[in-house]
This record gives C-alpha cells, sequence and structure tokens, in this order.
C-alpha cells in the first residue's frame, strides 16, 4: 500500500476527460491507496473493499470518515469469487477502468478467485487496467503462479516488473531469480504487475 501511494501518479487514470472513472480497491486494508485516490482525484469515484470481517470493515470505513472522502470513496465487504453485483452497483455497471490491489498474492488458494473477480470486475475496454503490487516475502514461486491465474482468466499482462523498494531500479521480472536469492535481497524488489485485457 505505501509502495503503490508513494508511486500513485504511475496509476494511470485516464482523466484527460470530465467523465468520471471508477475505481476498485481489492484487499484493501486500511484503504491507503483507496482513500488516496479519492482525495487527489476529485472526478473518481472509488470503492475500496476487503473480506467481509465486521471489525476489519469498520476500520476502514472509520478511515474513509476520518479522511474526508465518504462522498467519493465507499466501502463495500466482499469475498472474492463471489457474485460481484454489491461492487458493481456503484455506478461502475459495466466495470471498473482502474483496480488496484496491494499484497494480495500472499495465499496461492484464493489466487483463482482473486485472477476471477478482477475478470469479472475490470471493465471490458481497451484503456482499462489492473494494477497488482507485491512483495517477495512469499516467493517468485506464488507469484508466478498468479500470474498463470490471470492468464487462465482471459487476461494479459501489460507489464511485469521488479522494482526496487528504495531506489528508482527496475528490472523485468524473472522467475528464475528465485535461485540462490536470499531473503534480504527479496526483501529489496517489489512487483507491479498492469493487467488488461488482451
Amino acid at each position: 500500500s505505501l509502495y503503490i501511494a508513494d508511486h500513485l501518479e504511475e496509476i494511470e487514470l485516464n482523466l484527460q476527460d470530465d467523465c468520471t472513472r471508477h475505481v476498485l480497491e481489492l484487499g484493501a486494508g486500511a484503504g491507503l491507496p483507496g482513500i488516496l485516490i479519492a482525495k487527489t482525484h476529485p472526478n473518481v469515484c472509488v470503492t475500496t473493499s476487503d473480506y467481509p470481517d465486521e471489525e476489519l470493515i469498520r476500520a476502514l470505513e472509520a478511515n474513509v470518515v476520518r479522511n474526508g472522502v465518504p462522498d467519493r470513496c465507499r466501502v463495500v465487504p466482499y469475498d472474492w469469487g463471489t457474485d460481484p453485483a454489491a461492487i458493481l452497483s456503484s455506478g461502475a455497471d459495466e466495470g471498473f477502468d482502474t483496480i488496484v490491489a496491494a499484497d494480495t498474492l500472499w495465499n496461492p488458494d484464493l489466487h483463482a478467485k482473486l485472477a476471477g473477480t478482477i475478470s469479472r470486475t475490470l471493465k471490458r475496454s481497451p484503456e482499462a487496467r489492473a494494477h497488482l503490487v507485491a512483495g517477495l516475502h512469499t516467493g517468485r514461486y506464488t507469484i508466478d503462479a498468479f500470474l498463470r491465474s490471470l492468464r487462465e482468466a482471459g487476461l494479459v499482462m501489460d507489464e511485469v516488473v521488479e522494482r526496487e523498494v528504495k531506489g528508482e531500479g527496475k528490472r523485468v521480472w524473472d522467475v528464475t531469480r528465485a535461485e540462490g536469492e536470499d531473503e534480504q535481497e527479496r526483501r529489496r524488489w517489489v512487483i507491479w504487475i498492469i493487467a488488461r485485457w488482451p
């Protein structure tokens, strides 16, 4: 979440016109990216969501109110893989222009559900994009498995880049770096995935 917040300008929200854009944040936690987008982009409507746990959702709603954006950022409890009607009912009936998710790839058992949710909620337009940022703390093979899940859900990767957490270094994603990579080296990088419709 912090990495996305620090690099928010790299999420192309396609704001050239006066048309309202719809953004979905999945696995929001505290909601930092979604709330920040709502605060900095008045013509964007954000739906921020996480697992339907009462305490988690209550904390997320409090963060939205505390940051003064309840008019542009709504909180919806959502369990990946279930009917997305509740999150699509925010005026994004045809899907979201942008989907954002931070650190949501750690559990391989949920990959198919997350990829399916993205494919069911990403607007079927050439400009629509899903941005997922993940650390390497669960290893490269976990991320590689998720990339397969996205492809199986019908999406293609616009970009998969390894980016230095502290610094400007970037390099192309390579699962084979797992061989001989220690924990300290893994912590230096995050993976930024941009997925779209073919």
